[in-house]
């Protein structure tokens, strides 16, 4: 999901916030039996839907198969992530705020908490994987620079070492050749200093990961609850369908 798409999404949750709030001024006890809002909840049931038909897919490998000839499984979950907000939305505007019947309550409750946990789960876990990409180009590059870094140093010490036996040899050494050979062990320490700084950033990344990993575990988690919740507001939903049917449909 790129910024684009996930400022619509969030805009999307927003309003559907904004909706609920609505029973606070506005109730009406006639739209949910009348025909314009059974159209309405038909529309938001096939919407919410979709999403149970998109787990469906992912966790069957032939269907999965079949079904990603003519359709990406990216694209699959833009649909999925889409008709997931608008069905809560449609759902609520075919409420009309009349909050009443106890399965109606609970079918709403579940409905946003699908909604939000989806939401955040999918930003927060598309963020952490974003910043893991990040961090590793980061290590990478660091890890390169370490090597050049340890070669510069080595080569700065063998100098270092023949400086060493030179002095001990300066008789026979003509003098401007020492002075040629001094800066030399200058260069080593600076070399060793930018070493120090290398292997400082790649423990501050390394460190990082580790926390962006423990974080990535810990929403994987959320994501089970998030799928756990949306099988019990199917399950809620399908009671709420049912006992419409049953008492029957009052625009009939």
């Amino acid at each position: 999901m790129n910024t684009h798409e996930r400022n619509l999404v969030g805009s999307l949750v927003a309003l559907m916030m904004l909706l609920w709030l609505g029973f606070l001024w506005h109730r009406s006890s006639q739209f949910p039996g009348s025909l314009s809002g059974f159209v309405v909840g038909a529309l938001a049931s096939m919407l919410m839907l979709i999403p149970l038909l998109y787990m469906f897919i992912k966790r069957t490998k032939s269907l999965k198969k079949s079904i990603t000839k003519f359709i990406p499984m990216a694209t699959l979950l833009k649909i999925h992530i889409y008709a997931g907000v608008l069905g809560p939305i449609l759902a609520l505007i075919h409420s009309g705020h009349r909050f009443a019947s106890p399965v109606g309550i609970i079918l709403v409750l579940f409905m946003m908490i699908v909604v939000l946990s989806g939401f955040v789960g999918r930003y927060v876990l598309g963020l952490i994987s974003t910043k893991m990409k990040e961090k590793k180009r980061q290590l990478n590059e660091f890890q390169h620079a370490l090597n050049d870094s340890k070669k510069s140093l080595r080569d700065g010490v063998c100098d270092a070492q023949y400086k060493a036996i030179t002095k001990r040899t300066s008789n026979i050494l003509p003098s401007f050749s020492l002075s040629l050979l001094a800066p030399r062990q200058d260069i080593s320490l600076l070399k060793e200093k930018e070493l120090l700084k290398i292997v400082d950033a790649i423990s501050d990344i390394e460190y990082s990961i580790m926390i962006h990993n423990t974080a990535k575990t810990w929403f994987s988690r959320w994501l089970k609850f998030h799928i756990f919740i949306s099988m019990t507001l199917y399950c809620v939903l399908f009671i709420h369908i049912a006992s419409e049917v049953y008492f029957g449909l009052r625009w009939l």
